[in-house]
């Protein structure tokens, strides 16, 4: 135990001499240090390392300017692109080959299905399951009813103006009901009309009314809504029916930017 604080005090001693006495300072020899030569000399990478790392920097460049150029280009000019594509499905002389109404309406609900079918029009049924009557969409001549099935599912509402320009040129929606005897409808879209006189003429001369002497004009102009509107009475070997063709802005139904703004919404009734 002695010797321990013995120790113990002689150290203390030590160390409080050691900032007054060079005396006791403990001599470790010479400091060696490692030579660092070597770092301060430029680094050169081998050519061979430096021609792929310039190959693979060059191939970033390249790559990255063509997604700006695609990322600014679509900013720039993909509104004007959307517009001429539009156009051209307008104008692509696709046939709405409206159904004629005085050929159907006195054939039975399915008589009228049998026949959409022979006349080769591709038709998707809106029926829900239970319900009766006649729902059928028609789709334009050019489109694969399996395509077209994805789109209207999704509802006219969600297509853009390309889309809207593709599957609504040419297609119609007819349907029958019976609730309060029999009255039948068909629908769609006349994107190319130049306003609503023009869109109900061309329903007139598409069902074969505007030379046909079966048929009475007993009023046409604006309706209390503001639906421009033609209606009469035609003679059929049934009988005589009523009829009404009534026409909207296409943008009062659905929202769909980018289509013209003179396209317009159209309606057929007979009963």
């Amino acid at each position: 135990m002695t010797e321990f604080f013995a120790t113990k005090n002689r150290i203390a001693m030590n160390f409080t001499k050691l900032p007054f006495s060079k005396q006791n300072q403990i001599d470790e020899g010479p400091v060696r240090t490692i030579d660092s030569s070597s770092l301060a000399r430029p680094f050169d990478p081998p050519k061979p390392v430096l021609i792929v790392s310039l190959v693979f920097a060059l191939i970033a460049a390249i790559i990255g300017g063509r997604y700006a150029f695609g990322a600014i280009d679509g900013i720039l000019h993909g509104a004007q692109r959307d517009a001429a594509t539009v156009e051209t499905n307008i104008n692509r002389g696709v046939s709405y080959d409206l159904p004629i109404m005085e050929n159907y309406i006195s054939l039975d609900d399915a008589t009228i299905v049998q026949t959409f079918a022979d006349a080769g029009y591709q038709t998707y049924n809106m029926l829900g399951e239970g319900e009766e009557g006649v729902d059928v969409m028609k789709i334009p001549s050019d489109v694969t009813l399996a395509d077209a099935a994805l789109v209207y599912a999704k509802g006219v509402s969600s297509m853009d103006a390309v889309t809207a320009s593709k599957y609504l040129v040419g297609s119609w929606r007819f349907t029958v009901s019976h609730t309060n005897g029999t009255e039948m409808k068909v629908r769609y879209c006349d994107l190319a009309a130049e306003n609503a006189q023009d869109a109900v003429q061309h329903a007139w001369q598409s069902e074969g009314w505007a030379d046909n002497g079966n048929v009475t004009i007993t009023a046409e102009g604006v309706d209390e809504i503001g639906n421009t509107y033609r209606e009469g009475t035609i003679e059929t070997e049934s009988g005589t029916h009523s009829w009404r063709i009534s026409v909207c802005d296409l943008d009062g139904v659905y929202s769909i930017s980018g289509l013209p703004s003179t396209a317009q919404y159209v309606g057929i009734r007979m009963n």
